[in-house]
């Protein structure tokens, strides 16, 4: 009776053979890859939202296009050739280019490699650490324009507070039309912008710095290491990987930088274009402004800026991640 009963139970073999029309091990295949389908939602608002804007945008870079209508009329490579060779797009572009260039080159010392020193001070532990993390993330959490607002106030050369700190201890000469003078203007657009972030890369250093087995630093300081070396030959090289990260960060932010700007100087990057960007020479071009090349034109022209954006920021972007995948440190 046994053996009869032994017989008649299917065998395990045969309920995971998926082969088997009806079988149950195929209802157990499927049910195990259900949680594929929590990913359809997600992945169809990436596709419509990121994805196919970015194709379209390349697609009407390779148009003369208003806006209205169809894609009708194909130029090729045209809007690009335009970018270099017509004038004044041309001498537009390449100061835009040259001022984002300054932006990510002031931005990484102002904003990463200060914040980068203010992580290492608090990592001492020092009184009242967590009081001055939340000074520093506090500007992150106000808005571009209440910044811009607030900053054009402060920056004003007749009532602002820089100006009139300035000379009240005695520094006259160093007071100035911040915003007006070409010299001046788009440093102290990225002195703002690092004052407005400032936050995030100390929060992002000091975690990675608090992440450091204390067994390390105990050791060489035990073998004489002084504070400064221990800094330079341990927390330093094992801070890079973040360092890294937060300076692709930045390279991103520096090229996509616009509403700081639109805030204090306008459309046009003024004075004189001393602040115009890639964002804001975009904006122009898409949407027209007063005094901007390209003005009602077409979209076109600003597909293809905003695609050459894409590939100044793409390659950048994988190599370094490439790249840090080397160099980063397991302990």
């Amino acid at each position: 009776m046994r053996v009869f009963r032994f017989l008649r139970r299917p065998s395990a073999a045969a309920d995971a053979d998926t082969s088997l029309p009806g079988g149950r091990g195929r209802a157990v295949a499927i049910k195990q890859h259900t949680y594929l389908l929590m990913l359809v939602p997600g992945l169809a608002m990436y596709l419509a939202f990121i994805i196919w804007p970015f194709a379209n945008t390349i697609r009407v870079s390779f148009y003369n296009w208003s806006g209205l209508g169809p894609l009708d009329d194909f130029v090729g490579f045209g809007n690009y050739t335009h970018l270099f060779n017509r004038a004044p797009i041309n001498r537009q572009f390449s100061n835009a280019l040259s001022n984002t260039a300054q932006v990510f080159f002031l931005s990484t010392v102002l904003s990463t490699f200060v914040g980068l020193g203010f992580a290492l001070i608090l990592s001492r532990k020092i009184a009242g650490s967590r009081f001055y993390q939340a000074l520093y993330f506090m500007p992150n959490t106000l808005s571009v324009v209440v910044v811009g607002f607030l900053w054009n106030l402060l920056l004003n050369p007749q009532f602002g507070a820089v100006n009139a700190v300035l000379r009240s201890i005695g520094l006259d000469s160093l007071a100035r039309p911040w915003l007006g003078d070409p010299d001046f203007a788009l440093p102290s657009i990225v002195a703002v912008s690092a004052w407005a972030n400032m936050g995030f890369p100390v929060l992002i250093f000091l975690a990675a710095i608090l992440g450091i087995p204390s067994d390390l630093l105990e050791a060489a300081r035990l073998d004489g290491a002084s504070e400064l070396r221990v800094v330079a030959t341990i927390v330093i090289p094992l801070l890079w990987p973040t360092l890294i990260t937060l300076i692709v960060l930045n390279f991103i932010a520096s090229v996509n930088t616009f509403e700081l700007v639109f805030a204090m100087e306008g459309s046009e990057g003024g004075p004189f274009f001393a602040t115009d960007v890639l964002g804001t020479l975009f904006y122009r071009m898409a949407f027209g402004g007063v005094g901007g090349v390209y003005a009602g034109t077409g979209l076109g022209g600003a597909a293809a800026l905003a695609t050459l954006m894409l590939v100044i920021v793409l390659p950048v972007s994988v190599f370094v991640i490439i790249y840090q995948r080397k160099v980063s440190h397991e302990y």
